[in-house]
């Protein structure tokens, strides 16, 4: 005789393996159903241009939104790391080059240089030629990547709705015992 606990445990696993089957069922109806649906492409522009790649994970291309995501962060993050050493401290206004004394003290000169920002424009123009050129190619790299990021989510989501249409209407030959046709095919 099968002891009322064992049933039990039987009847617990069929009934979570039957639930596991149902949501897979659901899950794969929800991802044919998000197939076909049509993508405005305006929205898919302005996913992008709010945040890098959006408008390609909206279209259903995750990859490449990862990658102009990725591509944008890069590109402007080297512009930031390049153009960091321009960035004047507090410290930096005790040197000479800055109308500081060089003494390892700050004046009350000193910190009022620093509070005005009296040298912050010179510092780009101290900067290497090398910073100078990655700073700037980082940054209209960045930007470049993010104007072909916003136009590439607008095509996407065209592409996205030419493909469900096309899945719609679909045109071939037929050929049959009694002979050949042309056969126009309406998928609803």
């Amino acid at each position: 005789m099968v002891s009322p606990f064992k049933t039990l445990t039987i009847l617990i696993v069929l009934l979570a393996v039957v639930q596991a089957s149902a949501q897979e069922t659901q899950s794969q109806t929800l991802v044919r159903k998000s197939e076909t649906l049509y993508k405005d492409p305006l929205v898919a522009s302005y996913f992008s241009a709010t945040l890098p790649g959006l408008g390609q994970v909206y279209t259903g291309r995750k990859g490449r939104g990862f990658l102009f995501f990725a591509g944008v962060v890069t590109a402007l993050g080297s512009a930031a790391a390049f153009y960091e050493p321009a960035d004047l401290d507090l410290t930096d206004y005790d040197r000479p080059e800055f109308g500081g004394n060089g003494d390892g003290q700050l004046s009350v000169a000193e910190v009022k240089n620093w509070e005005d920002k009296k040298f912050h424009g010179d510092a780009f123009e101290r900067l290497s030629t090398t910073r100078k050129v990655g700073a700037i190619t980082g940054l209209v790299t960045g930007v470049g990547i993010y104007i072909w990021n916003v136009i590439d989510a607008h095509k996407s989501a065209k592409a996205h709705n030419r493909q469900i249409a096309q899945r719609k209407i679909d045109l071939g030959f037929q050929a049959g015992p009694d002979g050949a046709g042309l056969a126009l095919n309406l998928h609803f």
